[in-house]
Order: structure tokens, then sequence, then C-alpha cells
């Protein structure tokens, strides 16, 4: 019945978070040493930030593309992409430039304005 040779869909990875959580997708390659420990590290001092935002991490290292069937719009890239609650891309950046820009962006969204009016953060 099953076929050991099939595909994770990145598409449905990505659907899966849909409503739940706000998604940081890292897609690199074992080279790309810096935007891993970047993001990695963002995740780490931040995690009380990103609780507040909703926001997970997801990361497909190297080799491990080769578990998943790639939209076009993403074969052959690497970098960081945010998706909001509603699985629409809001952003990517092929660097660590977009953790710069990304709890600005985010507290943009008309989803996160409301949740900040009803959210009381315990974040410095």
């Amino acid at each position: 019945m099953g076929n050991s040779h099939s595909l994770l869909s990145l598409e449905q990875k990505i659907s899966n978070f849909e409503w739940k959580k706000r998604l940081v997708l890292v897609i690199a390659k074992d080279k790309d040493i810096n935007l891993i420990h970047g993001v990695e590290s963002f995740f780490k001092e931040k995690a009380c930030q990103n609780k507040d935002r909703n926001l997970e991490l997801y990361k497909i290292i190297g080799n491990e593309i080769t578990k998943y069937k790639v939209p076009s719009r993403y074969e052959g890239r690497t970098g960081i992409w945010l998706f909001g609650l509603d699985g629409s891309e809001k952003a990517y950046s092929n660097d660590l430039s977009l953790l710069d820009q990304l709890y600005e962006i985010i507290d943009e969204m008309p989803i996160r304005q409301n949740e900040m009016l009803q959210q009381n953060s315990r974040c410095d």
C-alpha cells in the first residue's frame, strides 16, 4: 500500500500550521552555517517574544530537502520565509536580514494587532 519513495509535500507541511502558528521556514544547505546558527540563536534567545507571536520554526537542512516535493517557487532556493496564520507567505530573505524585521512585519498584521490588544506580554 505505502510507497517508500513517496515524498513529503512541503505545501502540506506549511498548510499544517495554518490558523495554529505563524511559521518561519528555513531551507539551507549544510554549508550555510551562519544562516542555520543565526536562526537557531534567534529562536533560543527570543523564545518569549516568539511564543507571544505564536511563531514556530521549521528547518530543512542539507539533504533533508530530498525528502520533500518542493514547489517550483522554492526549488533551488535557500533562506528564511515567514508565513502568517493564514498560511500565506509574508516575507523572504536569503540571509539573516529577515530576522531584524520579523517582529515589525508580524506586529503590523491585522490578526496580530488584535492579539496584542487582548494579550499581556511577559517579555521585556
